[in-house]
């Protein structure tokens, strides 16, 4: 708990920016869309150069207080910063070039916490099921963020004060009070390591094996593609809701639910990862996922509330899957890199991993607000003819169902189980690193 704790911010400020703030920006700012999309996607593509340096350096540069708590101290005051300008703007000051700056500077607290914190969490557990485990623990906390968050917007609702500005400034205080008080457990409970092994293999060579390592590289494909599915849900989600349904009063209390239900749905894809293995458990809830969006396109009605409710919580059962179960098999695959180079490279493995997540997350928000402004016409907040909110349920359904399938395909066949990972383990454990 003390090493999950840190995780409920990160994803109260998280979910936000996937979900309100494009929507902010755009209609509550004045921004257009075509302008918000390119701007978010500028931002994380941002990303794709900063990520993987600052998991070389979190490998590289051991400390007394060790390899990964520096790295997350240091990226409190960045992030308090930054959450203050993104989520609590002055309107006249407002730009395209504003939101970009600052939205850089939040992306790179933001990897600094994650990387470190991820990469800590592969040397804190070693077998497979508990890191599955302790990955699992990560998530709730995770969704625990998310669920509070978005129980500020939706109180508020209830209290009459519905404007944009003050739901989304809520989330940003939220996340300006918890993250010194919960990053504390973190630095001073958790233990730390240092570095405990020396490179067997000359550096270019390592470099050779990581770019040849095809297991990694399936990883990443089923993170881009996931995150792709799982932005344009989160982008989306609050306009199919006021828009198509016609039911913005319902919009986010049932986001809400959506988080709620993913949050008691844990346990079952952890017990189930234990009994099937994690890449048949995150298969069976890509399938699961893409199946229940496809189906929105054939029920999907104005004013219906059953419907939106319904599609909303049996899709947040499968949420918090591909997150928990992803880095729980990148982490099993650090140790195949470490049996093979004799290095510990977790904090690369998963700046990667989160430099793909972004990344997709990024195309998400800048392809699906493009389609929907060029190709379908579709305004925000305006008046829409009935082929521009067509055109929205399409790109949401068909857009999260499309990267939750690619996902999938990525995993088939994946060989790296738990009886792959015993094997590993034990040469390891028994002092067989860089052959």
């Amino acid at each position: 708990m003390a090493y999950s704790g840190v995780t409920l911010p990160m994803a109260a400020m998280g979910m936000p920016i996937a979900v309100y703030l494009p929507r902010f920006y755009s209609e509550g700012m004045g921004l257009s869309l075509v302008t918000v999309g390119l701007v978010f996607t500028l931002a994380r593509i941002w990303d794709v150069i900063t990520d993987p340096i600052m998991g070389i350096v979190v490998d590289r540069y051991d400390t007394r207080w060790g390899r990964r708590k520096h790295w997350i101290a240091l990226s409190i005051p960045i992030l308090l910063l930054a959450v203050y300008m993104v989520f609590m703007p002055n309107r006249e000051q407002v730009t395209g070039a504003y939101l970009l700056f600052w939205l850089i500077v939040l992306y790179v607290g933001y990897t600094m916490l994650a990387i470190a914190h991820q990469s800590w969490g592969a040397e804190l557990s070693h077998t497979y099921d508990e890191r599955s485990r302790l990955f699992g623990w990560r998530e709730v906390f995770v969704i625990a963020g998310m669920t509070i968050v978005l129980a500020l917007p939706a109180g508020l609702e209830l209290t009459g004060f519905n404007d944009q500005a003050s739901k989304v400034a809520s989330m940003g205080w939220f996340c300006l009070i918890l993250f010194p008080v919960l990053v504390l457990p973190t630095l001073i409970m958790v233990p730390d390591s240092h570095t405990s092994t020396q490179s067997q293999v000359p550096w270019a060579d390592a470099m050779r094996i990581l770019i040849n390592n095809s297991l990694m590289w399936r990883l990443l494909l089923a993170d881009l593609a996931s995150g792709f599915g799982t932005a344009v849900s989160g982008a989306l989600y609050i306009f199919v809701a006021s828009a198509y349904f016609k039911l913005p009063e319902q919009a986010s209390i049932a986001l809400l639910f959506y988080f709620l239900t993913s949050f008691l749905a844990m346990p079952m894809w952890l017990n189930l990862a234990y009994r099937v293995g994690k890449d048949t458990a995150l298969k069976i809830a890509l399938v699961y996922a893409v199946v229940i969006n496809l189906g929105l396109l054939l029920v999907a009605e104005e004013g219906n509330v059953a419907v939106l409710w319904g599609f909303t919580i049996a899709f947040g059962v499968a949420f918090g899957a591909a997150p928990t179960l992803l880095r729980s098999m990148m982490a099993d695959l650090t140790d195949e890199d470490t049996l093979r180079t004799g290095q510990q490279r977790a904090g690369l493995f998963f700046a990667l991993l989160t430099t793909t997540n972004k990344l997709g997350a990024a195309l998400a928000v800048g392809a699906s607000f493009a389609i929907l402004e060029v190709v379908f016409d579709f305004v925000p907040g305006g008046d829409n003819a009935q082929s521009a909110l067509d055109g929205l349920l399409v790109t949401y359904a068909v857009g999260t169902a499309g990267g939750l399938f690619i996902a999938f395909i990525a995993l088939l066949g994946y060989p790296l189980n738990k009886q792959a990972h015993d094997k590993i383990r034990a040469q390891l454990d028994a002092g067989q690193v860089g052959g």
